[in-house]
């Protein structure tokens, strides 16, 4: 089990609290809970409705849309953010390449800390920007293979 001060020190990590003060991530600290997961198993399945955040403490997962590999995610990145901005089912699957360790933030808490913290909610929006930036750029690459 992962300390409050373990918890801090792995937010720090993670590019969408890269920015927030160490007493901010304290306060975030407290809600989340710690799940691990085994090697092959689903953390998100494609379609569901997502309510939670997730962020990879240890091991790596990969992300899988419509059965093709989009990318791949080790200690440090998050995942969920965009289902649990907009409600809308999950858009890909993601799986568990090793054992996990995850930190996981419920949809509720991740509201009440967004509405107390714009930096937290600015680290939302660099996220979410920089994998629309990537994708962009991947199927900008995949455009002028043909």
């Amino acid at each position: 089990m992962l300390s409050r001060v373990e918890k801090v020190l792995a937010l720090k990590n993670v590019e969408l609290f890269h920015d927030i003060s160490g007493e901010v991530l304290a306060d975030i600290a407290s809600f989340l809970e710690e799940i691990a997961y085994d090697k092959g198993s689903y953390i998100v399945n494609e379609g569901e409705l997502g309510k939670e955040l997730y962020i990879i403490i240890e091991g790596e997962v990969e992300v899988v849309s419509s059965g093709v590999r989009i990318d791949k995610m080790t200690s440090g990145a998050s995942f969920g953010e965009m289902s649990i901005i907009d409600s809308q089912p999950r858009s890909a699957d993601v799986v568990a390449i090793e054992d996990v360790l995850l930190l996981k933030i419920e949809r509720d808490d991740f509201y009440e800390i967004l509405k107390q913290r714009e930096e937290v909610a600015l680290g939302v929006i660099r996220v979410l920007n920089r994998r629309i930036r990537n994708l962009n750029l991947r199927l900008l690459e995949k455009g002028n293979k043909k």
